[in-house]
């Protein structure tokens, strides 16, 4: 059970939460903190700076529920990969977009503080106390996760010492032999760290340019963020290669997902200042279920041909489709929980339970391989031969036994050590 994972291709492993995403976790309780003095919200604009965003956290949660579904497809032999594609494939293929949503979540919750102190001409927040926050936040819990994963499932390599600091320090994703199966979905919280690592940099280059009131050449510089990544992964498949590369799973190929989200908290806050709402944020505003709509269409598009075979390596032109459908329908499921406060998209995300599964959508995201993998040692199944029966069973046990552990998680370990911020 120790094989590497980069036989299927990277989006089909997909972690976050967001976030990162996350699952990846962007903000304790769903939201990053703000500084006291932080501006209030502007009508139809939540005001995630400043508290707990439900809907952001609704949305977190309808993106771990996407990963674990998919994850267990995979292993099922409904997405192909490991075996033939079963019945499911050409649905939950398409739910390899949880990664971008998870992403686009990082960066709008992360960033929103920053962007509120640069627009009020305040200090940017205290970049140590932020790393503080994402340590406590991250490292504890992925711990806990990856010790248990590694003594049941990979004791017999534990004396591999590069191989195990470089799994406990997230940094599995420069190396093919350091993700395993019941750590997959990792990958992408590995990316997401690098993330948080340059995010205090970037802020600084935004901060100087929003404070000369240039906001227009802010937008720029998270627009050249997009691009990069979109040349970045049109590189890696310009001659398809024999596997998926390695740089497909590092910090550039998904940029674009991190910069699309600081670009909606920069939005919103610059619409909870605005005397006029900014025209964008108006037409999401009025039409918040255009956005959907929109996520929905791009969606389309990325179970067609223009996306290339789930099964196969890309090509070029293939990678860029899917690359910018994804970041189309993240980008617009998140608009509205931003922009258009109150809407119903964002009080369906924001509704009790949908809040409540995405605040503990972490410890969802770091348990479910553990809990399928330890199912198929426990069976005795082998790869490559399990069916949609397999997926009858596997998915509501992987469900349920994955909620109990975040939630578990979250209680034990996350919340406890808010008290350390």
């Amino acid at each position: 059970m120790g094989e590497s994972v980069e036989e299927t291709r990277a989006p089909l492993s997909s972690g976050t939460a967001g976030g990162a995403g996350s699952l990846p976790p962007s903000g304790a309780a769903g939201g990053a903190e703000a500084p006291p003095d932080s501006a209030a919200g502007g009508a139809g604009v939540a005001d995630t700076a400043r508290g707990y965003a439900p809907a952001v956290d609704g949305l977190r949660a309808l993106a771990a529920l996407l990963v674990v579904t998919m994850h267990v497809g995979i292993f099922t032999g409904q997405v192909p990969g490991l075996g033939e594609e079963g019945p499911l494939g050409p649905v939950l293929s398409g739910f390899a977009v949880a990664v971008p949503i998870f992403f686009v979540i990082s960066g709008l919750l992360l960033y929103r503080p920053w962007a509120e102190a640069a627009l009020d001409g305040r200090r940017a927040p205290h970049t140590g106390r932020y790393y503080w926050h994402r340590l406590l936040r991250v490292v504890p819990a992925y711990w806990l996760a990856a010790l248990t994963a590694l003594l049941l499932f990979e004791r017999e390599r534990l004396d591999e010492a590069g191989r195990t600091t470089r799994i406990l320090l997230l940094q599995v994703i420069y190396e093919r032999d350091s993700l395993t199966m019941s750590l997959s979905q990792t990958w992408s919280l590995a990316t997401e760290v690098s993330y948080y690592a340059l995010l205090p940099l970037l802020a600084l280059a935004l901060h100087r340019l929003l404070a000369r009131g240039r906001t227009g050449a802010a937008l720029a510089l998270l627009g050249a963020l997009v691009l990069l990544s979109v040349v970045w992964v049109a590189v890696l498949y310009r001659d398809p290669p024999v596997q998926e590369p390695v740089a497909r799973l590092w910090l550039p190929a998904y940029a674009g997902y991190f910069a699309a989200g600081m670009a909606l908290a920069l939005l919103a806050a610059r619409t909870a200042r605005a005397t006029r709402p900014l025209r964008v944020a108006e037409l999401v505003r009025r039409y918040p279920w255009a956005c959907w709509l929109l996520a929905l269409a791009a969606q389309v598009v990325v179970s067609t041909p223009l996306a290339g075979d789930v099964a196969a390596i890309p090509s070029s032109r293939e990678v860029v489709v899917e690359h910018l459908c994804h970041l189309l329908t993240a980008a617009a499921l998140a608009a509205p929980l931003l922009l258009a406060d109150g809407s119903t998209p964002a009080r369906l995300l924001g509704s009790p339970l949908p809040a409540w599964l995405g605040r503990i959508s972490y410890g969802v995201f770091l348990w479910h391989m553990v809990v399928i993998v330890g199912w198929l040692e426990w069976t005795d199944k082998q790869l490559g031969t399990l069916d949609i029966g397999d997926f009858a069973v596997l998915y509501p046990l992987t469900l349920a036994v994955s909620v109990i552990l975040g939630w578990l998680s979250y209680a034990l370990v996350e919340r406890p050590l808010r008290r350390l911020r």
